[in-house]
């Protein structure tokens, strides 16, 4: 399996490597080996030479110590490659990933002019390629990212010139975060980093709005000229609500004499059925004394249908006068309304307003 690594990677990959060693990533100083004097040539090989001295008894600290101060002397690829291999065994996988990458970069340049680096490139390559099918690598994209956008992945801050490039991460859930510098968080996602991997991910950063602005009293009161009291236009004082008119009462009164005239014929019909019942029953109590005879039997019955009808239109009367007394009295028109007043506040306006 290969793996297309780019010069920007570099960065990133020493940023995090921390999570996976813990040894610092450190740049060589030193210079080229074609720029060497013989005293810094015989520096940095005696750092060199005891630096495999140490990888022989397996004294990984010893070893990188001595190798990190060779190429403090001279930038050899050579050194770059022992250094990457202490790393790998001791288990700083992140730092030999970078180291094998150095020794490859630096040697594939000084090949043209040194044929024995040639070999060094083509080992650092390999070995590099090999060591990268036992890392994670995480590619973020980020859309609409604000220029101040910091990324944070596995709990590390990615540098600005950076983002966007494969991260090296210890494999396992990792956090991605995407904030601005005043530390406001934009988006998160956390994902799987696997083996020999690149798990890509994608985010949508969005800048949070700008905090709502409340509408302050004099904004929310400010009017034009026109509409400010003691303009040219001064707004009229308002009207009072006239209530709905009250209902005819007087629409009663014809109904009050009908009622009236009914009860006053159901009270004629009493007095003139009963006076007639009454002399009827005169008539039969003067003439009955032992008993009435068969031939009376029509008067009796006279008489009770007169006084039934009597009865009915005492009833019929009494009723009739109640209703017409009752609809005349509310048929009366309504009182005059007391004088009152009101006080009127509007635009432009206070004041009392009456009515009578």
């Amino acid at each position: 399996m290969r793996f297309a690594y780019r010069l920007r990677f570099l960065v990133a990959a020493c940023s995090l490597s921390s999570a996976l060693v813990a040894s610092p990533c450190v740049r060589a100083a030193g210079v080229s080996p074609t720029d060497a004097t013989p005293a810094q040539r015989k520096e940095a090989t005696d750092h060199f030479m005891a630096g495999k001295r140490a990888m022989s008894s397996h004294d990984w600290t010893k070893a990188a110590t001595e190798l990190r101060a060779s190429l403090q002397a001279v930038d050899s690829p050579n050194a770059h490659l022992e250094l990457a291999r202490v790393l790998r065994e001791s288990g700083q996988l992140g730092d030999a990933w970078l180291e094998f990458w150095h020794a490859s970069e630096s040697a594939t340049r000084l090949a043209p002019s040194d044929d024995r680096y040639a070999k060094t490139a083509e080992a650092a390559t390999s070995e590099r390629e090999e060591l990268a099918t036992k890392l994670a690598f995480i590619d973020v994209s980020v859309a609409h990212a604000p220029t101040d956008m910091v990324l944070n992945v596995g709990g590390h801050v990615v540098p600005a010139e950076e983002a966007g490039a494969p991260v090296v991460v210890p494999p396992g859930p990792v956090d991605v975060v995407v904030t601005n510098s005043a530390g406001v968080e934009l988006a998160r996602k956390t994902v799987i980093a696997a083996i020999a991997q690149t798990t890509a991910v994608s985010l949508e950063a969005q800048a949070p709005p700008p905090p709502a602005t409340a509408a302050t009293g004099k904004a929310a009161l400010d009017t034009s000229d026109d509409e400010k009291p003691g303009g040219d236009e001064a707004q009229p004082p308002p009207q009072p609500v006239a209530p709905p008119p009250a209902a005819d009462r007087t629409k009663l009164r014809p109904y009050s004499y009908v009622a009236a005239g009914v009860g006053v014929a159901g009270l004629v019909t009493f007095t003139v059925l009963g006076l007639m019942s009454n002399s009827n029953y005169n008539d039969l109590k003067s003439a009955c004394t032992g008993g009435c005879p068969p031939g009376k039997q029509s008067e009796i019955d006279t008489g009770i249908t007169e006084q039934t009808v009597a009865n009915v239109g005492l009833g019929v009367g009494i009723a009739g006068l109640a209703a017409g007394v009752t609809m005349f009295l509310l048929s009366r028109p309504a009182p005059a309304p007391a004088a009152s007043t009101a006080v009127v506040v509007g635009p432009g306006y206070v004041g009392v307003r009456g009515a009578l």
